[in-house]
C-alpha cells in the first residue's frame, strides 16, 4: 500500500521504490515499537530523535535526485533510526553519515554495520559536514536548518552539488531544496513536515 500511495504521490523513481521494498521498517525500530513498523507514522525511538515516517524519507530522497542525478557520494546529517541511510545506500555508491546523539549512534551502528560495506558512520556534530570524505553530491538534513548551512557548502560538490533539508516559511516546515552553486537558489516544495532544528 505505501508502494502504491507513493506513486500515486508522484514518487515515480523506480531507485527509492526498489530501495524502500528492499528493507522492512521493523529491522530499524527499538523493540518496543517494532509492531508498529506497518504503519507509516513518525516515532520517537529516542530522547530529541524521531524516525520519521517512510513516505517522508522517500519524499527527500525523491527531492534530492531530482535536483541533481548523480549518486557517487551523499552525507546523512543525523542518522537516527538508520532506515534513511540503509535507503540511500541502495541508490548511492557511497553513504555517509553522522549522528550526534550517543544513544541513537549505538542503535543504528549495530544495524547499519549489517546493511553494506559501502556505508561510514560516526558519531559528532554534522553542522561542518565531513570534509576528508567530500565532495558530495547530496547532503540530506531531516531537520530544520537555519543560516548553518554554509558551513557545509565546501562539502559539495562544485558542479551539481545540493542539500535537501527542512526549512520554516512562517509557522509551516517544508522540505527544501539548497543549490548553492547556481546564484544560491532556494526551492520550496510542496511537502510539510514537522521537525526538531538541527542540534
Amino acid at each position: 500500500m505505501l508502494l502504491l500511495n507513493l506513486r500515486q504521490n508522484g514518487i515515480l523513481d523506480d531507485r527509492i521504490i526498489n530501495a524502500i521494498a528492499s528493507f522492512s521498517r521493523e529491522k530499524f525500530l527499538p523493540k518496543n515499537l517494532k509492531g508498529f513498523s506497518g504503519e507509516d507514522l513518525d516515532f520517537k525511538i529516542f530522547s530529541d530523535i524521531i524516525a520519521p515516517k517512510t513516505s517522508d524519507l522517500a519524499k527527500m530522497i525523491f527531492l534530492g535526485l531530482s535536483a541533481n542525478n548523480n549518486t557517487k557520494n551523499v552525507l546523512e546529517i543525523g542518522t537516527g533510526s538508520g532506515l534513511q541511510t540503509a535507503l540511500l545506500s541502495k541508490i548511492y555508491n557511497r553513504v555517509y553519515t553522522i549522528e550526534i546523539n550517543e544513544e541513537a549512534y549505538t542503535f543504528s551502528s549495530e544495524i547499519l554495520k549489517n546493511i553494506s560495506h559501502r556505508i561510514s558512520y560516526k558519531l559528532g556534530d554534522g553542522k561542518l559536514g565531513w570534509l576528508e570524505a567530500s565532495p558530495f553530491d547530496a547532503i540530506y538534513i531531516d531537520s530544520e536548518v537555519d543560516n548553518d548551512l554554509k558551513y557545509l557548502y565546501p562539502n559539495l560538490d562544485k558542479n551539481n552539488g545540493v542539500i535537501i533539508a527542512v526549512k520554516r516559511y512562517n509557522e509551516k516546515q517544508f522540505y527544501t531544496t539548497y543549490l548553492p552553486y547556481e546564484k544560491k537558489i532556494e526551492v520550496k516544495s510542496n511537502y510539510e513536515v514537522n521537525r526538531s532544528k538541527l542540534i
